[in-house]
């Protein structure tokens, strides 16, 4: 949907334009969203597939930034919604309900991060750096505003196509893709971990439980995808906990994390941390 811009929206948008290579694009490009719809939290963050998360700028709210920086940053980041589809090669603008697991609000991911951190809605801009690395420009609200209206989602849309642009054209840092902080591939390596987490341990099926939980599906929706029912799904995930000594799923997480800090594994990662 074209939107016109009023004298305020437009300078806004020039500013942005001279700020293009500068170190206040990040600023400057949310200064001219903000212009256009409110926001009171908002993250940029680039996830190369050689190096851990990269934030590029932030204007987090005060109670999300102990979460953003602790645990997300830890690791959490690697199982998010705006994750998992960068990587999946969506692009575009998205609202989180469109990208997120059927039910995620009721999910152990969602009571872990964003029950927490006093986000009530997200939107996000998911583009590409201009060189290949998925950039994703996270928008939320806290409880002092309400969530995003239908016109003010459709406003974010109509201008996906102009900010993917304007970030694809900034020069970001050569780090974005050739500093490897770390010598592996961290989405492959997400996904080496994901699939050999609990395998000493578990049956198939309680890991396929546990790899949904991890991703953020409440467990009605696990029991959908297993197609099972949700007896069925609360035995296994009694049996989970029970075989790998805990108790409750920010234990879980906790091991998950653990899991993903050791070095490239080719075997059941609880077999080196609990050696």
């Amino acid at each position: 949907m074209p939107i016109d811009l009023n004298s305020t929206q437009t300078q806004r948008l020039s500013d942005v334009i001279a700020a293009l290579d500068g170190a206040d694009f990040g600023s400057v490009l949310l200064q001219f969203i903000q212009s256009l719809v409110p926001i009171d939290s908002a993250v940029m963050m680039a996830y190369p597939e050689a190096a851990k998360l990269l934030v590029l700028h932030d204007e987090l709210a005060a109670g999300e930034r102990g979460l953003f920086d602790g645990p997300y940053r830890n690791g959490l980041y690697l199982l998010s919604p705006l994750y998992v589809a960068s990587h999946a090669g969506q692009r575009g603008y998205v609202h989180i309900s469109e990208i997120a697991p059927e039910g995620f609000t009721d999910s152990e991911y969602y009571e872990l991060y964003y029950s927490t951190n006093g986000s009530i809605d997200q939107v996000a801009f998911l583009v590409e750096s201009g060189k290949g690395t998925p950039i994703a420009l996270s928008l939320e609200r806290t409880e002092a505003l309400p969530p995003f209206s239908d016109d003010e989602k459709a406003t974010l849309a109509g201008m996906a196509e102009l900010i993917a642009r304007l970030i694809a054209k900034h020069r970001w840092p050569a780090g974005l893709v050739e500093d490897r902080t770390t010598p592996q591939d961290m989405n492959a390596h997400l996904q080496q971990v994901m699939s050999m987490f609990g395998a000493s341990t578990l049956t198939p099926r309680e890991r396929d439980v546990v790899r949904l939980i991890l991703r953020g599906y409440p467990s009605k929706s696990v029991a959908r995808e297993l197609n099972i029912s949700t007896q069925t799904e609360q035995v296994h995930r009694k049996n989970i906990y029970q075989k790998l000594g805990i108790s409750s799923h920010s234990e879980l997480f906790t091991l998950f994390f653990d899991a993903i800090a050791l070095p490239s594994v080719d075997t059941d990662p609880l077999l080196i941390l609990r050696s």
